[in-house]
């Protein structure tokens, strides 16, 4: 069979009526497609089946997604040198998810790779490559969360400020319905808890929030629900440690000690005594109970000498 030129079929054809179908991305061209396609994580790549779009884009029409739950202001040069040394050696690897910014306030928000944005917003070129995907807020937040966790470079801190946040302002409140969303266990997220509802007297006085461990979070919340007590000596002991410069965990080594103290302390016995007044040797009888609170009875007779009443009162409190 003779060929026929494609030129050939084109000339006699009828272009007008051709119908051309747009072409469907369904995933990320050459290092992008890899990337998802080797991703542990399923609902980034069930994100993926929707069509994804890989760009170059300038980092000054990007912002971070507020519900991110790596605290940007944590990055700086040191903890992201080899970062910036590597993209500008062997260009940007990977590039970030991102959707387009349903606020408008710039052009595209970062879900995944806060790191890899905060590099390539202080390289002179400020490009970055991004996977564009569309989801809503409660699948970007399952993506952004299984990823982080896979690579589990969060810190407890982190984690706990972001749960707090996320779970008032995306699941309305519903702690269970954002466990099962996410498949976090409600140990975990009471653990989390523990951390992100510390008093703000702890808080501030912690020299460094990601060295907040769960475990003497934990204890401190457990001894200061115990009693009214163990929570004033709790933070009592917080504005006495303040300044004093020590480290997050010997502070929270005192704080658990002063809570237990607390506890563990035997109350004290009422102490009474009575004074002799106007002939009466019952005359005035004054008792100071555990908590500090004083009570004074004074007899019929005593009372006719108020100055002698008075008198031992004073003999009582010594003053």
């Amino acid at each position: 069979m003779a060929r026929i030129r494609i030129s050939e079929i084109a000339d006699g054809a009828d272009l007008d009526t051709i119908d051309v179908k747009p072409r469907h991305k369904t995933g990320l061209h050459s290092r992008g497609r890899a990337f998802l396609s080797q991703s542990p994580n399923s609902a980034l790549k069930e994100a993926a089946e929707s069509g994804v779009s890989e760009l170059i884009v300038s980092t000054e029409d990007c912002r971070l997604w507020e519900y991110n739950d790596r605290i940007y202001e944590r990055l700086n040069i040191t903890n992201c040198k080899s970062l910036i040394d590597d993209i500008q050696k062997n260009s940007q690897l990977q590039p970030v998810i991102a959707r387009k910014d349903p606020e408008g306030k710039r052009a595209y928000q970062i879900i995944i790779g806060t790191r890899r944005f905060w590099a390539c917003s202080h390289i002179p070129a400020k490009k970055i490559k991004i996977a564009l995907i569309d989801v809503d807020d409660r699948q970007a937040y399952k993506i952004m969360r299984s990823e982080n966790e896979e690579r589990d470079d969060t810190t407890v801190y982190e984690k706990a400020i972001n749960a707090k946040k996320v779970i008032a302002e995306i699941y309305q409140g519903n702690q269970k319905n954002y466990c099962l969303e996410n498949e976090i266990g409600e140990g975990t997220l009471s653990n989390w808890m523990a951390v992100a509802d510390m008093e703000r007297e702890i808080l501030d006085i912690i020299p460094n929030k990601f060295e907040i461990a769960v475990k003497p979070a934990t204890q401190i919340r457990s001894l200061m629900n115990k009693s009214s007590k163990a929570k004033r000596a709790t933070l009592e002991k917080a504005r006495e440690l303040k300044g004093q410069g020590l480290s997050t965990a010997k502070i929270m080594k005192l704080l658990i000690d002063a809570g237990k103290a607390a506890v563990t302390a035997k109350p004290n016995k009422p102490i009474e005594k009575t004074y002799s007044v106007a002939g009466d040797k019952k005359g005035v009888a004054v008792k100071q109970v555990a908590n500090g609170a004083v009570t004074i009875k004074v007899s019929k007779i005593a009372i006719t000498d108020k100055s002698s009443v008075l008198k031992a009162v004073k003999q009582f409190l010594g003053v």
